[in-house]
């Protein structure tokens, strides 16, 4: 999209335009007609309503795309693009899959810890962003695993009932414990073989091949036996 001749709604300059004023706040679908007899013509517009005005569907996605690439974030839309195609459950088009991760982009989903995808998306490919985040661990009635959450979603909890980390499923949970910054997330809650109470239950003779961190367990205690 050419920036410069690109007229926004209200005459706003592109350099001056945030996120939050391109924010899809919802969208707008509506026709119109043209002429009268046989020189009617009708035509559809699709839009999108935004905090400086309504702006064509089409025009807004490039207009997204100007801005997150003036903010230097092109990698981070490919992740998300990335992150939304790997997720496609509902088998959508490469155009639809774009166009959610454009919206997620602009509405900074991936620095809101009320994001039910907050953790796994920043922790495949921004982990730093949690090296701050407030994770709690739960495990949900449905899968019966413990996994970490964000304590914002636990805040946000309806009728009682979070995401389950593991499948999405809204369901009733149980507080386990709180991640004391500023440690790193501990793999081990997401291993089957982890307990909390017991701590790891994988027998000694199995973690040389099936723990991801047995490898790295016998390089230190050869260190340490050194």
């Amino acid at each position: 999209m050419n920036q410069e001749n690109y007229k926004l709604p209200g005459g706003v300059e592109f350099s001056s335009i945030t996120y939050e004023d391109i924010l899809w706040q919802t969208g707008v679908f509506r026709y119109e007609r043209t002429g009268s007899g046989r020189d009617k013509i009708t035509f559809y517009w699709n839009a999108v309503k935004t905090k400086l005005g309504e702006i064509e569907e089409k025009n807004w996605c490039r207009l997204a795309e100007a801005l997150i690439e003036r903010e230097n974030e092109t990698q981070l839309l490919k992740d998300l693009i990335q992150w939304c195609t790997e997720h496609n459950y509902v088998k959508a088009s490469a155009a639809e899959i774009r166009k959610d991760a454009l919206q997620l982009h602009v509405a900074r989903f991936f620095d809101d810890p009320q994001w039910i995808d907050f953790i796994p998306f920043n922790k495949k490919y921004r982990p730093e962003v949690l090296e701050t985040a407030n994770i709690v661990f739960v495990r949900n009635e449905c899968c019966q695993k413990v996994g970490p959450v964000t304590q914002e979603q636990i805040d946000r909890s309806h009728a009682g009932t979070i995401a389950c980390p593991f499948c999405g499923r809204w369901s009733r949970y149980i507080v386990l414990g709180t991640r004391l910054r500023p440690e790193p997330l501990d793999p081990c809650w997401d291993c089957d073989c982890n307990d909390p109470d017991m701590g790891c239950t994988m027998p000694s003779i199995d973690k040389s091949y099936a723990c991801p961190l047995g490898s790295t367990d016998d390089k230190q205690m050869e260190v340490l036996d050194e």
